[in-house]
């Protein structure tokens, strides 16, 4: 008894760790191959998203693709998902489609796998190059018609997307074409620039070593650097005090010496009048009184009389 509580208990466990806190949920799907299928890839079902590819890991020779769908979607558990892409040249989806020849039955809940019988990848346009060079290589009649159908298949229903893929493909190449020489400068600009890497590998070696003792400086001299910005830290808080304890203070004396740059801005005027009135009176002060110094004359009388 205890053991089928505990066997239980295990498989509702692994229920809820496939279920998210939204309430959408997990479904695996097992592909022979992907291709280009990458993870947040769309899972769509009639052009309509409802879920994201959340994982793509091996599982021995195939792969094996995790999915999260919208927890207002219910799946049959015989539904079929396949790999498609959005153009012919566009990314890769997941669809989820119902089953071929048969009435869609249960439903797919958190943890469910859609195996690889049910799984298949659409052909696309690179696998259709690769058989025709299987063809080309050595094939039978009977490969080149798997060949045409799979190419009819390709096209099907998409001329207007192949012709503006052509149209573009015509107008890079044309650019490509006209700029040829700029790419040959570019490609020998490349090839100089590696030959310069490949010649200073010293130097480059040499800048590798002095960064790396650069790094084991700084990580022994990790605690002063702590303590320096601890310290910093608390010169910042203690500025931070004073600047509050003397806002106060500073912008009184802002006010002030508002006040006496106005008074100043006011008396310019008169200053400007003195300092024009000293620079005339300098001017004119040589010209009343000539000369830079006074002249004294002194008339001495002399006697040959002795003293009386």
């Amino acid at each position: 008894m205890k053991r089928l509580l505990g066997i239980a208990l295990l498989v509702a466990a692994i229920g809820l760790s496939s279920c998210t806190s939204d309430g959408s949920y997990d479904v695996e799907a097992i592909f022979a191959d992907v291709g280009d299928l990458v993870p947040r890839a769309a899972v769509q079902i009639s052009d309509v998203q409802v879920g994201t590819v959340t994982k793509i890991e091996l599982e021995g020779y195939l792969a094996k693709v995790t999915m999260r769908i919208n927890p207002r979607e219910v799946l049959p558990a015989n539904s079929l998902a396949i790999i498609r892409s959005t153009s012919l040249l566009g990314e890769k989806f997941v669809e989820i489609a119902p089953p071929l020849g048969e009435q869609p039955e249960g439903r797919l809940r958190a943890g469910a796998r859609i195996p690889i019988e049910r799984t298949s990848k659409k052909a696309e346009l690179q696998d259709v190059f690769i058989r025709l060079g299987e063809i080309l290589e050595g094939g039978s009649i009977a490969d080149f018609a798997v060949f045409i159908n799979s190419s009819a298949d390709i096209v099907r229903d998409k001329e207007e997307e192949l012709g503006q893929v052509f149209a573009e493909l015509r107008r890079v190449t044309g650019t490509i074409a006209g700029r040829s020489d700029e790419i040959n400068a570019a490609v020998d600009s490349l090839n100089v620039a590696f030959d310069a890497l490949g010649s200073s590998s010293e130097a480059i070696q040499s800048s590798v070593d002095s960064s790396a003792d650069a790094t084991a400086i700084l990580a022994d001299q990790q605690e002063d650097l702590n303590r320096l910005v601890s310290a910093l830290d608390r010169f910042a808080a203690v500025s931070a005090r004073y600047s509050e304890a003397t806002f106060e203070a500073s912008d009184r004396s802002l006010k002030d010496l508002r006040l006496i740059l106005d008074q100043v801005m006011t008396s310019t005027g008169d200053l400007e009048r003195s300092l024009t009135a000293l620079a005339r009176f300098v001017d004119l002060w040589p010209r009343v009184i000539p000369g830079d110094y006074v002249q004294l004359d002194v008339t001495v009388h002399g006697s040959n009389e002795g003293p009386q």
